[in-house]
C-alpha cells in the first residue's frame, strides 16, 4: 500500500536521531537505533518499518521496529548503513490487519460469537495479504482463505489454518500493511571508518 506523507490515521512523530539544521552522521558499517512516537486511535494492532535510501536513491530492504518500552509508544530499530555517501531514512507506521484479526477471532469463536462472520473476515484479510507475497509463495496464504470459507469442515480446523506455522512466517515477512504513514525522510551522511576518529564526528542525540 501506498504511504502518505505527514501526519495520517497513525500518526509518526519526533524521529531520530535528527540534527538540527544538517545531516545526522555515521559511520560505515555501524549500526545505531533509529526511533520514533507512533501511536493510533483505538485497540486496532499497529507497527512500524525504518527505510533507508543509499546515496542513489535505493531504498533497503525495510527494518521491522519494536515497542521499546510498553505503553510508551515509542519504537525502535537497529539499522546499518554499508557505504559512503549522503543517505536518508523515514519511518514507516502502518495498521496491522492481520494480527488485530488474530486477536479477535481467539476470543470469539471459543465463545461462539459471530463465528462466520469472524472467519470469512480472516478469508478476506489474508486474500488481500497474499497480494503481498511473491507469486510462488502465494499458494500457502491462498491455501489458509481455502480453509476459512470451507463451510464443511469444523470451526477449529478452518481457524487453525490462519495460525499454520509457515503462513505466520510468510506473513511476518510479507506483512499486510493498511494504511501507511510515512514520516519525512532525514539526512544521514555516512562517511568511511577512519572518519569515526576526525574532530567533525558527532554522536547521535539520545
Amino acid at each position: 500500500m501506498k504511504a502518505t506523507p505527514g501526519i495520517g490515521r497513525i500518526p509518526v512523530r519526533d524521529v531520530r536521531p535528527a540534527v538540527e539544521g544538517g545531516p545526522a552522521k555515521a559511520v560505515v558499517g555501524e549500526t545505531f537505533e533509529v526511533s520514533a512516537t507512533v501511536f493510533r486511535e483505538g485497540h486496532d494492532a499497529v507497527a512500524a518499518n525504518v527505510v533507508l535510501r543509499d546515496p542513489q536513491g535505493r531504498p533497503g530492504p525495510w527494518t521491522p521496529m519494536r515497542e521499546l518500552a510498553p505503553g510508551t509508544d515509542r519504537w525502535g530499530a537497529d539499522v546499518t548503513p554499508t557505504a559512503p555517501g549522503r543517505w536518508t531514512f523515514h519511518v514507516e507506521a502502518w495498521g496491522d490487519p492481520v494480527t488485530t484479526w488474530r486477536h479477535h477471532a481467539r476470543i470469539k469463536i471459543p465463545a461462539g460469537i459471530d463465528t462466520g462472520l469472524v472467519l470469512e473476515e480472516g478469508a478476506d484479510i489474508h486474500e488481500r495479504a497474499a497480494a503481498s507475497v511473491p507469486r510462488k509463495e502465494r499458494r500457502v496464504i491462498r491455501a489458509a482463505v481455502e480453509t476459512l470459507r470451507d463451510d464443511s469442515l469444523p470451526v477449529a480446523t478452518r481457524l487453525a489454518a490462519a495460525f499454520r506455522p509457515e503462513v505466520e512466517e510468510l506473513l511476518s515477512r510479507y506483512p499486510l500493511r493498511e494504511p501507511v504513514t510515512a514520516s519525512e525522510p532525514l539526512p544521514l551522511l555516512v562517511e568511511r571508518e577512519r572518519a569515526l576518529y576526525g574532530a567533525w564526528y558527532e554522536f547521535f542525540p539520545r
